[in-house]
């Protein structure tokens, strides 16, 4: 079976994931944008370098850039197997150049899947958490607790720290951006008719899945 898919939704809605599922069962590639820079930045190259940089300076990356290394990364591997994008096209500029470079590779989008979940789901999902400041082991408040409280699993070190761009306030500002970048985008895939939404809330990861292979297949 041979598909092309990208997903797409709010951060911690669980796209990743599905992506990572769906890939392995299928044998698609898994294009996941962040996986995409860390091997650029790996390769050494000039592109990977501009990448590293602004990065390392806590922008984001800018359109121009990432489409430009989505290109690169398209055109060396196989694209025979399928594929589904995950984190990419994020704003409409992105889009509009994957539809140019999957025309010039002869590949044809078959759908744009959206998993959405509630803004205080995502909110309640990135908030909770936390990483050991030792060893980096990562926690979360309901889902990943400690097994003894106050104490790392993996080291057993007592420090633990909080992203501040995971609280609560910077979360909603990213998703207010998100949500006004991701409308145009919805636009473009339904007037193509490629447009498929899965409204994920309170359903486990395997019943996402379920759904998403009743949708895709």
């Amino acid at each position: 079976m041979k598909k092309y898919f990208t997903f797409i939704g709010p951060i911690a809605a669980g796209k990743g994931t599905q992506a990572e599922i769906i890939s392995k069962k299928y044998g698609f590639l898994h294009l996941s944008t962040g996986q995409i820079f860390r091997d650029a930045i790996a390769s050494g190259s000039e592109l990977g370098m501009k990448v590293k940089s602004i990065i390392d300076s806590g922008f984001l990356v800018p359109d121009a850039l990432t489409n430009e290394i989505v290109k690169d990364m398209l055109g060396k591997i196989d694209l025979s197997k399928g594929f589904i994008l995950d984190g990419y096209p994020r704003t409409i500029n992105q889009v509009h150049a994957l539809d140019d470079m999957l025309s010039e590779l002869g590949i044809e989008l078959d759908d744009a899947v959206m998993i959405t979940i509630p803004e205080d789901e995502i909110v309640r999902r990135i908030s909770g958490r936390f990483s050991c400041a030792k060893c980096g082991q990562n926690y979360h408040d309901e889902f990943n607790k400690t097994k003894i409280a106050g104490v790392c699993d993996n080291c057993g070190s007592h420090d633990f720290i909080r992203r501040n761009d995971d609280k609560p306030e910077v979360i909603k500002t990213r998703l207010q951006h998100y949500y006004s970048e991701v409308e145009p985008i919805v636009e473009f895939y339904k007037k193509q008719e490629k447009f498929l939404k899965l409204e994920a809330t309170n359903l486990s990861i395997e019943e996402v899945t379920n759904k998403l292979e009743e949708l895709l297949f």
